[in-house]
């Protein structure tokens, strides 16, 4: 089975925020795949079973710097091997539109991604970083990324979350290596 898991914030307040933008690619692959989200009881998450491809996707309900503890219980539960694992995550460092494929590495100031990593002991496992960014300079880091997208940035959002979601689907059919030289190009604007 292969694992993919988007990073987010459970609830309906942080639905359309930035930061849940690993759910909304998850969502995205679901929709594809015609697969519906359920309540797990065995760990803290939602899942969506893609049977005809041997996926599971996962949105963990815990807040996102507690999210490493639902990931590891459905690695351990369905006998995921970190390289079966791709996992999902916003980057206010790259610009939206962007997204960054890497095999392995550590998250960065991300804390969704140090909880990941901390639980699971390893930062060899697949993830894709999908553009927030930037920064506006008059704001505030957990402001900006709890807050809603603009108007302005939707369409550009409905873009990159597409792309993201092709990006796990390349993974999983050409590898990773493939995956990143043909995902890692510099977005242009549209």
């Amino acid at each position: 089975m292969k694992l993919v898991v988007g990073l987010g914030n459970p609830g309906i307040e942080y639905a359309t925020s930035r930061h849940n933008v690993g759910f909304m690619v998850v969502e995205r692959l679901a929709q594809r795949h015609n697969a519906t989200f359920k309540k797990m009881f065995w760990f803290p998450a939602r899942l969506a079973r893609v049977k005809t491809k041997s996926w599971a996707l996962l949105e963990p309900t815990t807040f996102m710097n507690r999210s490493g503890k639902a990931v590891f219980g459905a690695m351990k539960k369905w006998r995921v091997s970190p390289a079966e694992l791709v996992l999902i995550y916003d980057d206010v460092e790259l610009e939206l539109g962007e997204i960054r494929v890497r095999a392995k590495g550590s998250g960065g100031g991300h804390n969704g991604m140090k909880s990941v990593n901390d639980w699971l002991q390893t930062q060899k496992f697949p993830r894709i970083r999908v553009g927030i960014g930037p920064l506006p300079k008059q704001m505030n880091l957990i402001e900006f990324v709890l807050g809603d997208f603009t108007k302005d940035e939707t369409f550009r959002l409905e873009k990159v979350v597409e792309r993201a979601a092709d990006a796990v689907e390349s993974i999983f059919s050409v590898g990773i290596e493939q995956t990143m030289n043909t995902f890692n190009q510099p977005k242009k604007q549209d």
